[in-house]
């Protein structure tokens, strides 16, 4: 199994963050451990992607706009890989 990128792991994790709220939640859909899922969180919240509201995460307009761009970085990506 190929070892993923940590900018596919954000991608993931911001991912996962706009479906559901809840860490355990968030870690299951992005296939991190419990202890990975809460080191990335903390730094998507230390830099204003995703904020905690109580128990859950939620994703801030800053994280939104990021997450549509790595969106389209990747299916850009994967196109030319096709090709």
């Amino acid at each position: 199994m190929k070892k993923r990128s940590r900018l596919e792991i954000y991608l993931d994790v911001l991912e996962a963050a706009s479906k559901v709220g809840k860490l355990t939640h968030i870690g299951n859909l992005a296939n991190l451990s419990w202890k990975d899922t809460v080191k990335h969180l903390r730094f998507l919240e230390l830099n204003g992607f995703v904020k905690k509201e109580g128990e859950e995460y939620k994703l801030t307009q800053k994280g939104l706009e990021v997450l549509e761009t790595l969106r389209k970085i990747t299916e850009a990506l994967t196109l030319k890989a096709r090709v």
